[in-house]
């Protein structure tokens, strides 16, 4: 199979864009969510016991809830992608471990999501953006 540069090119922008979720979510940079998502977009965290609502409401929820967390890694891989012209779809591994802030160091503790991203991607004027996002959970470990 020969591939363009063109798609290559999506290829690689569509990857650094899922990068650019985990480093917005895993830094608590919110207002960096709007360089990913669409103003538009259709968030669900269901599967790991968040909302499913439009994109300015999950924001809003994600600056309320990550801070109770002393850090979080969205460890993203395996992305496959099916390119449409300015549209994609795509689907994404993440393993996610969370450590809650402790009241003292000795009690931190860390639980791990494993899951795959359900993606629908778009082209903007400003480059590829997210127009939806869900959750599918493989499996998790230590929940508080």
């Amino acid at each position: 199979m020969t591939r363009t540069l063109v798609e290559l090119s999506d290829r690689w922008d569509l990857q650094d864009l899922m990068t650019r979720y985990a480093t917005c979510i895993d830094s608590k940079d919110f207002d960096g969510l709007d360089r990913v998502f669409t103003p538009d977009a259709r968030v669900s965290f269901e599967a790991s016991g968040g909302p499913a609502d439009d994109y300015p409401a999950v924001r809003a929820w994600l600056a309320e809830m990550l801070p109770i967390f002393a850090a979080t890694q969205h460890l993203m891989g395996n992305l496959e992608v099916t390119l449409d012209g300015d549209a994609a779809t795509g689907r994404c591994m993440c393993f996610n471990p969370m450590a809650l802030k402790p009241v003292e160091e000795k009690d931190q503790q860390v639980f791990f999501y494993g899951l795959w991203y359900l993606l629908e991607f778009v082209r903007t004027g400003e480059g590829w953006r997210i127009a939806r996002l869900s959750q599918q959970q493989a499996f998790h470990h230590n929940l508080p």
